[in-house]
């Protein structure tokens, strides 16, 4: 049984890294991120915490994380065009008659797009990482290296999961690359990613502090910014805590704060719930 995941898990990558339109394309929000803190963002947001000597550090790290929070959700949702031309080429039809079980079918497509986010994330942190150290800042120390590598695992799996939903109810190309392009733009806006989430229409912050990939943010930025942001410690707590509520370090859930191990288990839950759809749902298609 795992050997057969595995196998159509490898078949799933291979395909998935021949095609380099694919593989650029599934980066896109992460390319928008990059290129509006570069024009104007990276300025903005240093000049809204003046006189603290490492504001741009802060910033820095700001950014980066939320980059590592986006590159899960637009990567898996990239990987899973595959299972779309499967769709349309009648292939995953032929899966659906084969020895193999809706759960192989499903656990090779998720694990397949859990490799290939995990990859992508890497390659993300190698980046953030590496610029962050160029703009004078520091590496991340053993200890968060774990947390953000941990922070990253569970990430990847909530937004394979939850891609894989999504993507059993696209039928074509087109409905795919509009599927993508939506994502790929609204993703930036409800992390916070393109504009602090503290300056959202607090309609459009109520929502985004439902979206998974949301909670994935806080934790990376309150792993990434803890260090940066230890200069800051002179200024009064109440003014701490609402930058950090501003930029999206912490999220504020009606009268509380959001637990590190509250936003931890809402990325395990929405996994665990958008796989065990996925399996019944397509359980149900193999039956008709």
């Amino acid at each position: 049984m795992t050997s057969n995941i595995t196998l159509f898990a490898l078949r799933n990558v291979r395909v998935f890294f021949r095609d380099r339109a694919a593989v650029v394309y599934s980066m896109f929000a992460a390319i928008i991120i990059i290129a509006l803190y570069f024009l104007f963002l990276g300025d903005s947001i240093a000049d809204s915490i003046p006189d603290m000597p490492n504001a741009r550090i802060i910033a820095d790290s700001w950014a980066m994380a939320g980059l590592l929070a986006v590159v899960p959700v637009t990567s898996t949702l990239g990987a899973l065009g595959l299972m779309i031309q499967d769709k349309i080429s009648g292939s995953i039809r032929d899966l659906s008659v084969s020895p193999l079980r809706t759960h192989e079918i499903v656990g090779g497509y998720v694990f397949s797009t859990f490799i290939i986010g995990i990859v992508m994330s890497s390659v993300a942190l190698v980046f953030a990482e590496a610029y962050i150290l160029s703009s004078g800042g520091s590496l991340l120390n053993a200890t968060e290296f774990a947390k953000v590598l941990g922070i990253m695992l569970l990430s990847v799996v909530s937004g394979s999961a939850v891609m894989f939903v999504i993507a059993l109810f696209v039928n074509s190309n087109n409905a795919f690359s509009a599927v993508n392009t939506i994502i790929g733009v609204m993703i930036g806006f409800l992390i916070g990613a393109y504009i602090p989430i503290g300056y959202l229409p607090s309609g459009m912050a109520a929502v985004a502090k439902i979206v998974p990939a949301t909670h994935s943010a806080s934790l990376f930025r309150q792993v990434m910014m803890e260090r940066p942001m230890e200069n800051m410690a002179s200024m009064p707590p109440e003014d701490i805590l609402q930058f950090e509520l501003d930029m999206g370090v912490r999220l504020e859930w009606g009268d509380g704060l959001v637990s590190p191990t509250m936003s931890i288990l809402v990325l395990a839950a929405v996994g665990v719930a958008f796989f065990v759809f996925a399996t019944l749902k397509l359980s149900i298609k193999r039956k008709e």
